[in-house]
């Protein structure tokens, strides 16, 4: 349950970190920091494999999060502003699921893992049409 509450913790990292809808290099520094912030915070929390599956978590929380905010900000300009909002009390949410009901973070995290292989899917058939013309 320890690791559970440790992924879950670090998902909620790796969220906030992407509420600020970086893309390209920008995007893997601030990975970076949220897999820090991660390791740190899982290591207070539960040791050394905690902060190893907390640092995991804010990693890829941060790369689906940050790619979604960022497709979202290109769309809409500079109105996604809301949405970040959206995404820190979401980000809250996996928080208190983690301490209450750790075995819940493993939806979380699959719902998570979901929506960044559908982004890529999406992505990968809608530039497919460019790689036939070379």
């Amino acid at each position: 349950m320890d690791i559970l509450q440790s992924a879950g913790i670090g998902l909620a990292i790796g969220m906030l970190a992407g509420t600020t809808g970086t893309h390209g290099s920008a995007r893997g520094r601030m990975t970076l920091l949220a897999a820090a912030i991660g390791l740190a915070a899982g290591f207070v929390v539960h040791g050394v494999v905690g902060a190893l599956f907390c640092m995991l978590g804010a990693a890829v929380g941060c790369l689906v999060i940050s790619d979604v905010v960022f497709g979202a900000s290109r769309r809409q300009g500079g109105a996604a502003g809301a949405l970040g909002f959206i995404v820190a009390l979401a980000a809250l949410l996996v928080v208190a699921v983690a301490l209450l009901v750790p075995v819940l973070v493993l939806l979380l995290a699959l719902a998570l893992g979901w929506l960044g292989v559908a982004r890529h899917r999406r992505a990968q058939r809608k530039h497919a049409g460019l790689r036939i013309l070379r």
